[in-house]
């Protein structure tokens, strides 16, 4: 049994009318994150980027000359 479409539309809507309050209250954080942290996770983000890059090329050159 599905629900109907009225049901569906009202539950959306409300969920995207509570969505900006849920986000836009504050609460209380318990965490912290050094200065360190961003450099970490720029300097992960950096090396994913170039091996895939690198992984990626391999992979076309493997591709390509088994074509010739």
């Amino acid at each position: 049994m599905t629900a109907p479409k009225s049901f569906k539309y009202a539950t959306t809507t409300l969920l995207l009318a509570c969505l900006p309050l849920l986000l836009s209250t504050p609460a209380k954080a318990y965490g912290y994150a050094d200065p360190g942290t961003g450099a970490f996770l720029y300097q992960a983000f950096y090396a994913a980027f170039l091996g895939g890059t690198f992984y990626f090329r391999k992979f076309l050159d493997r591709v390509w000359k088994r074509r010739r």
